[in-house]
């Protein structure tokens, strides 16, 4: 998974140099509300990466990263009202 983390860091590297200003300094779009913990670009990086990595299941993506990468990715979102 590390190779997964490090991937991961530069395709949001790519995403924020593509959007540009178009998203606020925390990488979301702006838009009235709270902002999530985890942004806007995060969440397309992941699922470049996990498309990349030829993830399919998105259960076993957020399993292995809540168990192998939780220190990585401190503000991955919880997915638990979606696992059994």
């Amino acid at each position: 998974m590390r190779n997964f983390i490090t991937n991961f860091i530069r395709i949001l590297g790519i995403c924020k140099d593509f959007t540009g200003n178009r998203v606020n300094e925390l990488g979301n779009v702006p838009r009235c509300g709270v902002a999530p913990k985890f942004s806007d670009l995060e969440v397309i990086s992941l699922g470049i990466t996990a498309e990349a990595f030829g993830s399919d299941s998105e259960n076993i993506l957020f399993h292995r990263l809540h168990h192998e990468c939780k220190e990585d990715l401190p503000n991955l979102i919880s997915r638990r009202q979606f696992t059994a």
